[in-house]
């Protein structure tokens, strides 16, 4: 692949990231999803979800921004796996607010875009407190 493939998906994750930290509606449905993006785990409890964009952005919302509720910001792109020309798989860790996840991003190209068309995630930690999260991080 070449370096323009790589910064477009690069770019395209950094949007997603952003979104998440940021609460930006725009960032992440407009940016980084493709509208026909769906979103699968097992939540804590051991219920499966799917959720449709529209239902995943009800749930940002009411979370509400980890930056505005003055959390700090952790994440890294783990890998980034192309299977093709117009395909790739993205695996990233994240602390959204009290719980940090990894999740596994598959992307693909439309008329030159790179937008991220499934989710598949699992929660790795889950902070008691904001304190707890600030001693983690070191911030």
């Amino acid at each position: 692949m070449s370096g323009d493939d790589l910064a477009g998906v690069q770019a395209c994750i950094q949007a997603y990231l952003d979104g998440l930290y940021k609460g930006d509606m725009d960032l992440l449905f407009k940016k980084a999803f493709h509208p026909d993006a769906r979103m699968n785990a097992a939540d804590l409890g051991g219920d499966r979800i799917h959720w449709t964009m529209a239902e995943f952005e009800k749930v940002v919302k009411e979370r509400g921004a980890p930056e505005a509720a003055g959390f700090p910001r952790k994440e890294r792109i783990v890998s980034i796996d192309f299977a093709g020309p117009d395909t790739v798989n993205v695996k990233v860790e994240v602390l959204v607010g009290k719980r940090d996840f990894t999740d596994l991003l598959a992307c693909i190209r439309i008329d030159g875009e790179w937008k991220i068309i499934a989710k598949t995630y699992c929660l790795t930690r889950e902070y008691a407190t904001k304190e707890d999260v600030l001693a983690a991080v070191g911030n």
